[in-house]
């Protein structure tokens, strides 16, 4: 290689690039949109160096090199990769204080259990509140922030300890573990991306990265050699990024199905045979029911894809439903959703569920989902007066503002306002303004992306963004003046 030119590996990531925008010409992959496959100029060596001695650490190697050779931030999973300029952003506020502690040593690591991450991430160990960056983030120090999966989950990269190089899933709300990517480096988990992006693999369903590689082939001979459970059910779920199941795999896992002794595999296997719809799983319904097995049950009902089975059914997961969590509630409220047309079908009859003290932040995002298809949000007005007033999580805000959308009621359109009137001057509401104002090609703006910048644009669209288009909408709500007097007019106060 000459100094000017560019490493083999270089132009063979530049190659699947090309590759993986043919693929997808109309950028319908989650994220592709933001990014489009493009990578920006490569970052000059002095440029890299500059940001590292100003930040007092050293980029891993590759990571490093991808910066200098392919491109400095751009195309990537999910929303893409940030260059080094937007990773200065990520790594100090306006004010120029750090956000994040990336010189010091990791404290987290692979297949934390829940009881260890709660121990490194407990805000009752941490000073203040525990729950904000800055001083506070004990969990992520030694982590550099490289990319967004959008709301408060990120794409980091560590930088120190026994893990340095390897990249790391990880949420900003501390809402569960951190998940490490199986490749050590990063140009490996780089390349799986686009190779999965070439191959038409969905990530819809579980996530890039989170599951195993490998083709079907690959995977089913993976499954052959293992006999441990926790092996099979995690190479069972990796067929979920698959958008067709091939004959033989379907032969295979039906014959493995019947012989599978580990009643916890088999469910797995029938669910995930039930969502390529392999003729026959719907016949182990009354099984798993009888076994208790409701969660895998309504999978299932969801997946089969047959009107017959969910005509069948659905009295029954509503009757469940107070019985379910986490994956299993959630493809109920699929389910329910389905049949939203039915006239015993209503948003009254999910009350129960929404006084639920036990969903977690997914369980309840999917219940207000269901919820926002089904008629009669009317009946549960009350719930959501209660809960738009005293929630402070803006991404289940967002939820739940979506949700109650063509509800007519001033007592909610007062809740609306006065939300509106808390998040405007957030300074992730000021950023997604900034990028409203941008002019894109076609004349098009850059939508919100930070959770309360979607809140409020959300909440905005509830008043048909003030008589205005998206950019006049923000223009009016940034402006004091012209907010205040907007709010007179319509009864909103002064």
């Amino acid at each position: 290689m000459g100094k000017t030119g560019k490493p083999a590996w270089a132009k063979r990531i530049l190659k699947l690039l090309e590759q993986a925008k043919t693929k997808d010409p109309d950028f319908a992959r989650f994220g592709a949109y933001s990014h489009k496959y493009k990578v920006s100029a490569p970052a000059s060596e002095e440029t890299i160096q500059e940001f590292e001695e100003q930040e007092g650490i050293q980029l891993p190697e590759e990571y490093r090199n991808f910066l200098m050779f392919v491109g400095n931030g751009g195309a990537g999973p999910y929303y893409g990769l940030y260059g080094v300029e937007t990773e200065k952003k990520e790594l100090h506020d306006s004010h120029g204080t750090r956000l994040y502690r990336v010189r010091e040593e990791p404290v987290i690591y692979p297949n934390m259990s829940v009881e260890e991450w709660d121990r490194v991430a407990d805000q009752e160990n941490m000073p203040g509140d525990g729950r904000q960056k800055g001083e506070e983030v004990y969990p992520y120090v030694g982590v550099l922030p490289i990319g967004s999966q959008g709301c408060t989950l990120m794409t980091g990269i560590m930088l120190e300890g026994p893990y340095r190089g390897q990249v790391v899933y990880y949420d900003e709300d501390f809402c569960g573990p951190p998940f490490f990517v199986r490749e050590k480096g990063f140009l490996a988990w780089y390349e799986r991306w686009l190779r999965e992006v070439i191959a038409g693999y969905s990530d819809e369903e579980v996530g890039f990265g989170l599951n195993l590689d490998g083709n079907p082939e690959q995977l089913m001979a993976l499954y052959e050699q293992t006999e441990k459970p926790e092996e099979k059910i995690e190479i069972i779920d990796s067929y979920y990024k698959f958008e067709t199941l091939p004959g033989k795999q379907k032969t295979y896992f039906k014959k493995a199905c019947v012989r599978e002794s580990n009643m916890e595999v088999r469910m797995k296997l029938i669910k995930m045979l039930a969502r390529f719809h392999v003729p026959g799983m719907a016949k182990e319904l009354e099984k798993l029911w009888e076994y208790g097995a409701y969660a895998e049950a309504v999978s299932i009902i969801t997946y089969e894809g047959t009107w017959e089975v969910k005509e069948a059914w659905y009295e029954r997961v509503f009757e469940i439903l107070p019985r379910l969590q986490r994956e299993g509630f959630r493809d109920a409220c699929h389910t329910i959703s389905a049949v939203k047309n039915y006239p015993n079908v209503h948003a009254g009859r999910l009350r129960e569920a929404l006084a639920r003290n036990d969903l977690d932040r997914n369980d309840r995002i999917a219940l207000f989902h269901c919820i926002r298809e089904l008629n009669g949000k009317e009946e549960v007005l009350e719930y959501f007066l209660d809960y738009l007033a005293k929630v402070e999580d803006p991404t289940l805000l967002i939820y739940a503002v979506w949700c109650t959308e063509g509800v007519k009621d001033r007592q909610l359109q007062e809740l609306y306002v006065r939300l509106m009137e808390k998040y405007r001057t957030h300074e992730n509401t000021k950023f997604d303004y900034k990028g409203s104002q941008m002019v894109l090609k076609g004349g098009a703006c850059m939508g919100a992306s930070r959770p309360e910048g979607q809140l409020t644009s959300n909440l905005m669209r509830q008043f048909d963004y003030f008589g205005l288009d998206y950019r006049g909408g923000f223009r009016l709500l940034m402006d004091e003046s012209r907010w205040r007097e907007w709010k007179r007019q319509n009864g909103f106060g002064e």
